[in-house]
């Protein structure tokens, strides 16, 4: 059973009302063809990142993304054009989640495995991201982006590690885990955490 310490972390929920200004000054100028949902996700990642003073990441760990509605806003926006006739083709690649994988990856010098996955349980979600770290040598960078009702963008940096020995427990709450676990695990039946002391 692989273990993983959370490296680091990002718990912005809801987002704060300047992150649009704080990703612009992390990398030098506003970005471009982007929509809100992607650069909400990108500020997340590289706070994350930048938490583990990570400037790149590993070519041996993976890149999972999850939202439970996409880049809605973007989606909307594009069917109303196309509802006009006039589908602008920068409103259509705001409708892709690949956008962010893209910059994400460019941002972090990073070429390898990156997933975009739809799932309304963030623990269903963690399962199947902890099933997908076991395949990379340096685990995973793991997102969830939404910007239905109130922005967030939550990421963990998992790396795999031998087990601390700790008292592991099982969660069923997604914020305790983001807020106070160390350490990360599949069990049995759920995902087993060992908490902060």
């Amino acid at each position: 059973m692989t273990v993983y310490r959370i490296r680091a972390r990002c718990v912005s929920q809801p987002a704060t009302a300047d992150w649009r200004e704080q990703l612009a000054s992390r990398l030098g100028s506003r970005p471009r063809r982007l929509g809100r949902w992607a650069e909400l996700g990108l500020y997340g990642a590289l706070e994350c990142v930048a938490a583990d003073a990570e400037s790149t990441l590993s070519q041996q760990a993976a890149l999972l993304l999850s939202s439970q509605h996409g880049p809605a806003a973007a989606m909307r926006s594009a069917r109303a054009q196309a509802h006009e006739d006039l589908l602008l083709p920068v409103t259509f690649l705001q409708t892709q989640p690949s956008q962010l994988l893209a910059t994400l990856s460019a941002q972090l010098r990073w070429c390898g495995d990156a997933r975009f996955i739809t799932n309304p349980d963030p623990l269903a979600l963690l399962s199947l991201a902890l099933a997908i770290a076991a395949g990379h040598a340096d685990g995973l960078l793991l997102g969830w982006v939404n910007e239905l009702g109130s922005e967030s963008s939550l990421w963990l940096r998992l790396q795999p590690v031998a087990d601390p020995g700790g008292a592991w427990r099982q969660t069923s709450d997604f914020g305790t885990l983001l807020q106070g676990a160390s350490h990360v695990r599949q069990g049995q039946s759920q995902v087993e955490v060992i908490m902060n002391p």
